[in-house]
């Protein structure tokens, strides 16, 4: 071998090891992976502007433009602004528990029972999936499956097996880019294993200290007439958020 051969050698060896070294280097177990994605993906306070277009098999599009605003985990309030037929229409969450308000029933309607399972404004994001925001470390249990890649970054893919029963997927599979700590793609299964929906999550931003997708596809495969995709328009973390804005009597109007 010569000098040359040798030094290219050591070069591509050396290369190898630092393509690896995001995967190896950062984080040993499933569980370190859990938690950087939960300490990536959970804010203190936000407020956002975002769309939900809704895609029907027909070739029609419906599209709902919202304000949003959270604190931590358990509290998110959404209004709708556009179109005008659904202006106005809000959304409250407080720990499990979730309401909606419809201006032309002037009233707010606690979801439960098989409300969960319904398409929140049609969607296929259902009012059940809005009601989780689970920890992935504290209620899941993770194995990896292997390494992988999706739209040129890299993942590691993770299979989670739920810890508590009341979970709206007993099963995931989940792609974590490994350099972000942002879940890419997921397939959501019923315990049965049955796949539920598939997601995608894109166009990844910095925020501060973190990064976030501003884009989610969301695919129900037990209902083949929609799909939903979620974009983020303008998002601040950190922000002041009145606390009666997550209240029952702002939900109705009452500000």
């Amino acid at each position: 071998m010569t000098d040359v051969t040798r030094r290219l050698s050591r070069s591509a060896a050396a290369a190898s090891l630092v393509l690896l070294a995001p995967c190896a280097a950062v984080a040993q177990t499933p569980a370190e992976l859990l938690r950087r994605v939960d300490a990536n993906m959970t804010i203190t306070t936000a407020h956002a502007r975002a769309e939900m277009v809704i895609r029907y098999r027909g070739g029609d599009v419906r599209t709902l433009r919202y304000e949003s605003w959270a604190r931590g985990t358990d509290e998110a309030f959404l209004e709708f602004t556009a179109p005008a037929r659904d202006a106005g229409s809000r959304f409250l969450r407080l720990g499990d528990a979730m309401w909606i308000f419809l201006p032309r029933v002037g009233k707010s309607v606690r979801i439960q029972g098989h409300m969960l399972r319904q398409g929140f404004m049609g969607s296929d994001f259902s009012y059940g999936d809005a009601s989780e925001n689970p920890s992935m470390v504290n209620d899941y249990d993770a194995v990896i499956e292997r390494r992988d890649t999706v739209d040129g970054r890299p993942t590691m893919v993770l299979t989670l097996t739920a810890r508590r029963a009341n979970l709206s997927y007993p099963r995931r599979r989940t792609w974590v880019d490994v350099e972000r700590w942002v879940p890419l793609r997921e397939e959501l299964f019923a315990g049965s294993g049955r796949l539920l929906k598939t997601v995608a999550l894109s166009d990844v931003r910095r925020l501060g200290d973190r990064w976030y997708p501003f884009r989610m596809e969301l695919d129900d495969a037990l209902q083949t007439e929609t799909t939903t995709t979620f974009r983020v328009l303008e998002m601040r973390l950190g922000v002041a958020v009145p606390p009666e804005v997550f209240t029952l009597r702002y939900l109705e109007g009452g500000r």
